[in-house]
């Protein structure tokens, strides 16, 4: 293979976008728009990406460790398990959130139907007693 896998202008360009994209996700975090649980896989992912776009035999390397003839099959290949575990954490999510919303609906209705009840029931006397 000859020559850079990306050319000098390409690089500063993509550095700088990925250290964009990271003090967006940071600023997310510090606003509480984004839990540190749901950010560690865009940190991590960035990351990875700054460090190929610094070092760029980095993917060489990847691709021969993977036994894919082009480092661009490996990029491609690598960033499309990236999406695929992306989806599975945010359906995991979701998921978990639906269940947490199911049971607090079910328990809202409880608490409903009691206070109903409650206010079906005939009101005990004012007065108190007999003396």
């Amino acid at each position: 293979m000859s020559g850079d896998l990306l050319s000098p202008h390409m690089r500063v360009f993509a550095i700088a976008v990925l250290l964009v994209f990271l003090g967006w996700v940071m600023s997310l975090v510090r606003h509480h728009r984004l839990s540190l649980r749901d950010s560690l896989l865009w940190l991590i992912s960035t990351l990875a990406a700054l460090a190929v776009a610094v070092f760029p035999r980095l993917l060489v390397w990847t691709a021969r460790a993977l036994q894919i003839e082009v480092p661009a099959n490996a990029l491609f290949t690598l960033s499309f398990l990236y999406v695929l575990v992306n989806l599975l954490s945010i359906t995991l999510a979701v998921s978990s959130g639906s269940a947490r919303v199911r049971r607090l609906t079910q328990e809202c209705a409880l608490l409903r139907a009691e206070l109903e009840r409650l206010k079906a029931q005939p009101a005990p006397p004012a007065g108190g007693g007999g003396r």
